[in-house]
């Protein structure tokens, strides 16, 4: 039975995303209510309250499904709303950046994705909580990773290429290492040193690197991959082996899995959760949350 049939659904989109609307979305929505027998609302953000607005909508409309149509950061505006709620999550990527959508393998095609999360069920996926009030659905990191990222918002770069141009900037301007302490349960502290930290509950990057082979969204713990310093003729390798699956029988790779973790860092570093860049921190604490979320085609 289609679970769709005589539901409600809000759509929220974000219209400033990476790829904002595509074709007619109005008369799109209103053909597929009519074949399909649900009732849908539509509300737009504007970067201002809008998790206060969705959850008007949700007392208001009380939908049965959010497909929230943008970016991660969309992605993951909505999903703080609905943690721990019976509420599904659907997810039409329309951002600069959609690695959650992509792990789910939802279509880039406006069309073709509405139609999957209208006829795929949901099932429950975990959480990564960070320092207690950042919400990772998908992945977070420190260093390397976030700072591209942050050249990337500061530019207006968009999509895949500008998501290139900004990793190979950062590659010519030398690597940056930096030291810190893991805590993990089951292992003794330990002090490291890294070009990169990165926090996973899903396997892949949105621009397809597998930067975490082992994970699943639904398995209670998430992944801490440690890429350690590393020879400049090695980058070679290791771009072969994000986009092979190989990365965690790399050399200069460590990986933990975990259902909690504390790494305090030596010196403040960049942190980006989501695609969220977050400001230079000394600490990061997370936790996993069980089940947290109803997402379809998971």
């Amino acid at each position: 039975m289609n679970t769709i049939l005589k539901s409600r659904i809000l759509f929220v989109i974000n219209p400033s995303s990476g790829k904002g609307e595509r074709g007619d979305v109005n008369s799109m929505l209103t053909r597929f209510s009519e074949e399909m027998g649900f009732e849908y609302a539509v509300y737009r953000t504007t970067g201002k309250e809008d998790e206060k607005e969705v959850k008007r909508y949700l007392e208001k409309f009380q939908p049965q499904t959010i497909i929230a149509v943008g970016g991660d950061g969309t992605v993951n505006m909505v999903a703080k709303v609905l943690i721990g709620s019976d509420i599904r999550l659907g997810i039409i990527p329309a951002g600069s950046a959609n690695g959650l959508a992509y792990n789910l393998g939802v279509p880039e095609n406006f069309e073709a994705a509405l139609k999957k999360n209208l006829q795929d069920g949901a099932n429950p996926v975990d959480v990564i909580k960070m320092n207690g009030k950042h919400y990772c659905l998908h992945l977070g990191d420190i260093g390397l990773n976030a700072r591209i990222v942050k050249r990337f918002e500061k530019e207006g770069s968009k999509g895949m290429l500008g998501y290139g141009k900004q990793f190979f900037k950062e590659l010519s301007e030398g690597k940056t290492s930096f030291s810190f302490y893991i805590q993990v349960p089951g292992h003794r502290r330990k002090k490291m040193k890294a070009e990169m930290v990165v926090i996973a509950n899903a396997k892949s990057f949105g621009t397809g690197a597998i930067i975490n082979p082992t994970g699943k969204l639904n398995d209670g713990k998430f992944e801490i991959i440690i890429i350690r310093p590393y020879p400049w003729w090695f980058v070679a390798t290791f771009i072969y082996a994000f986009f092979t699956g190989k990365l965690h029988e790399m050399k200069y790779i460590r990986v933990y899995s975990a259902s909690e973790a504390r790494i305090t860092l030596l010196d403040p570093q960049e942190f980006q959760v989501d695609g969220e860049v977050l400001p230079k921190t000394e600490l990061v604490e997370a936790e996993i949350i069980p089940a947290a979320l109803m997402v379809i085609g998971a």
